[in-house]
């Protein structure tokens, strides 16, 4: 019986890690399940083309047969556990996950290494980043966020943001109001620090056919809430300059001028690459806070002093 249960784990990690690249839900527009409710769940968007099982046609792709053979692996498995067990799986709770606000802790742990790093202008620049994450995305122009995302997140970005454009759909986001924002973890080792940032955030969001101008998901006239954690990086070391950090998402955070990016990450005027950290904090990461998001509550997690 072990045995079996180990095969089919192993068969699912395995397509989950080849299929993961069509699947990650870090997208800025793939968050709500558009039914109802507080909280997003992307029930729709395992490959980005609004649930149409390959956004072609009716066919389904590589992604859709992965995914049906994961659905088929774990009710197996746990079909197996069942009956092994003698009994069922627990129920999942309903409840939200509780993500709690620990700016207290994470600043002063910040400006051990970083003096002049300011909560406030922070936070403030992140609901910069946020707003035009939004607005690009519905634009489908994901240049303008090459600036201040890293590199393989802004290459998922990109391929997610393309298949909309390919099944000629747009997912409109209208009338965002971030209703809280604060820092809820920060990690420094030797090399990198992270800091994550929760926000809450209400919208309209829902999607469009591009040519028709149909409502295909959601509703122009309902409100959606939804939750986040955006995760930053930056290289142990860096410094926050007053001057320049934190102040915009359209200038080069190592010479100032207004950011032109090549495809290679370096702006145009000083050339350095500016998406790995060096310079200023990038956007690693996007979660969704769902009801079953597991939460890592540390905090402070300081590991460069070991």
């Amino acid at each position: 019986m072990k045995r079996i249960i180990t095969f089919l784990l192993v068969i699912m990690l395995v397509l989950t890690l080849c299929l993961w690249p069509l699947w990650a839900g870090a997208d800025v527009g793939d968050f709500n399940d558009y039914g109802g409710g507080d909280w997003g769940g992307s029930d729709w968007g395992w490959s980005g083309s609004d649930g149409d099982w390959g956004g072609g046609g009716g066919n389904f792709s590589a992604t859709s047969v992965g995914l049906f053979v994961i659905i088929i692996g774990v009710w197996v498995v746990l079909h197996f556990v069942k009956k092994s067990k003698g009994g069922s799986p627990p129920a999942a709770s309903g409840a939200g996950p509780e993500v709690r606000d620990h700016t207290n802790a994470i600043v002063p742990a910040v400006q051990e290494k970083d003096p002049q790093f300011s909560n406030d202008k922070f936070i403030a620049w992140v609901k910069e980043v946020f707003f035009t994450l939004q607005y690009a995305w519905m634009e489908r122009d994901w240049e303008k966020v090459r600036p201040f995302e890293k590199e393989e997140l802004y290459k998922q970005h990109e391929m997610q943001l393309q298949q909309y454009i390919n099944n000629g759909r747009i997912n409109v986001l209208e009338r965002i109001n971030i209703n809280q924002a604060y820092l809820q973890k920060y990690v420094r080792d030797a090399d990198y620090e992270y800091l994550s940032v929760f926000l809450q955030v209400r919208m309209t969001d829902y999607i469009k056919d591009e040519k028709t101008g149909a409502i295909l998901k959601g509703s122009p006239d309902v409100d959606c809430h939804l939750k986040y954690i955006y995760t930053f990086m930056r290289k142990t070391g860096v410094l926050t300059d007053p001057a320049s950090s934190n102040k915009s998402t359209t200038n080069c955070p190592n010479c100032g001028a207004p950011t032109k990016i090549t495809s290679a990450g370096k702006c145009e005027y000083c050339e350095s690459v500016i998406t790995t950290g060096a310079f200023d904090w990038v956007l690693s990461n996007i979660d969704g806070v769902k009801p079953h998001t597991v939460i890592d509550d540390s905090g402070v997690i300081i590991r460069d002093r070991e």
